[in-house]
């Protein structure tokens, strides 16, 4: 059995690839304004986790060790139980969560940056 011959309209090739085209910025789009609302958030709670650092560090006598550090060199770096106190004192949770919200954030904005690269192409 023969299948009958079709017309196929001209142009039809080009508006189906135009169609794609489109498509793929408006997706490209859409992914580009998700990703910069969550670029916003996480530099929302950069900011937060960054004052909690600064909290943290205070309260812990972090700040006062590395005060010590830069006022009295010469007598703080031939001490080895210095650093350990130092060591001891460093806010670990927020030094943790701070440093997971800058990597969040990093990779956030270079995915917007692809993202915004791909949406607002000339095509």
């Amino acid at each position: 059995m023969k299948l009958p011959e079709t017309h196929i309209p001209e142009g039809l090739y080009q508006a189906t690839l135009a169609r794609v085209a489109l498509a793929r910025r408006r997706a490209a789009r859409i992914e580009f304004i998700l990703l910069a609302a969550v670029s916003a958030i996480l530099t929302t709670l950069g900011f937060v986790a960054l004052q909690y650092l600064a909290t943290e560090s205070a309260a812990s006598g972090f700040t006062a060790y590395l005060s010590l550090l830069t006022s009295d060199t010469a007598h703080v770096l031939g001490s080895q139980a210095f650093f350990l106190s130092l060591i001891e004192s460093l806010p670990s949770l927020a030094v943790i969560a701070s440093l997971a919200l800058i990597v969040a954030l990093a990779w956030s904005l270079r995915r917007t940056i692809k993202s915004a690269r791909s949406a607002f192409a000339y095509a």
